[in-house]
């Protein structure tokens, strides 16, 4: 697919971004980023935006790293229940 260019607001700032992905995809991340920012600056005392874009990357980074965490567990699952099953 070729490089596409698209104008989005994340944390009411406008950022032009390059990307391969389909548009409705990009649209799906930045109104999805833009949700937990603004349930980041929700859910304390007041913040500036970049605080609370600030606190949600930190949260989306702890989903992402948990994620990955859990799909690490469940392939070694996987791959010892394969195991087993080749070897009886």
């Amino acid at each position: 697919m070729e490089t596409q260019r698209l104008t989005v607001r994340v944390a009411g700032k406008n950022y032009r971004l390059s990307f391969s992905d389909e548009p409705e995809h990009i649209k799906r991340l930045v109104s999805f980023t833009n949700r937990r920012i603004a349930e980041a600056g929700a859910s304390g005392p007041i913040m500036d935006r970049e605080t609370a874009a600030v606190a949600a990357a930190l949260s989306l980074a702890d989903d992402l790293m948990k994620a990955q965490d859990d799909n690490a567990r469940l392939r070694r699952t996987l791959d010892a229940k394969l195991a087993q099953t080749s070897d009886g």
